[in-house]
């Protein structure tokens, strides 16, 4: 979960704030929450997932200092989580990140993001996170993100990391290994016999 992990990605990771237990059904905790970001964009999520199909309706915040909207969002994206809901909400500050394209059904903007799979802290593959849009020929210094790794008590996770406007790469969010999606775009066969190899040097 974000909040247990935060501390360790925090000066790779957009500013993020969280409710703890009943507090996510208590609007003057969401609105102190909320009033951290003062009138920068936001976005709101669960402490695993976010609706970010239904962007503009159950996402995205534009401007954190108005609350009828907050509140509207919020309410709208508890509702569609509806029981699976992941133990409270979680308020992040939106970052500007280098634009793809929009994606083709939800119309939600697709920015250049990676899926990185990790395996007792070592990086097994990495992937496109999108299947739309023209990734280029990038070329990235992964070093600070593999130092990141080693430190998550994890043996197997993934981190989503992604480039913003100010040309720096930061982390979107870590994730389950074991519930993590592979992109359209992997060649599974091969990330299969590659983690298998990886887990075989630690049995």
């Amino acid at each position: 979960y974000l909040p247990e992990y935060y501390p360790k990605i925090n000066a790779l990771t957009p500013k993020s704030n969280w409710t703890v237990g009943q507090e996510m059904n208590n609007w003057e905790v969401i609105n102190s929450l909320t009033d951290e970001f003062g009138n920068s964009p936001i976005i709101v999520k669960d402490y695993v997932k976010s609706e970010k199909h239904n962007w503009q309706e159950a996402c995205f915040i534009p401007d954190a200092s108005n609350k009828e909207n907050v509140n509207k969002i919020v309410e709208r994206f508890i509702e569609l989580r509806g029981s699976a809901l992941n133990e409270g909400l979680v308020f992040r500050k939106f970052e500007e990140l280098e634009f793809l394209t929009e994606h083709s059904k939800s119309g939600m903007p697709l920015t250049k993001e990676y899926r990185l799979f990790f395996v007792f802290g070592k990086l097994v593959k990495m992937f496109n996170y999108w299947d739309e849009g023209d990734y280029g020929d990038t070329i990235l210094d992964l070093t600070p993100f593999l130092d990141v790794a080693k430190a998550i008590d994890s043996n197997f996770f993934t981190m989503d990391i992604a480039k913003n406007t100010n040309d720096e790469w930061i982390i979107i969010e870590l994730g389950d290994g074991q519930t993590a999606g592979l992109p359209d775009n992997a060649n599974k066969e091969e990330f299969y016999m590659e983690l298998n190899k990886n887990i075989g040097q630690h049995v």
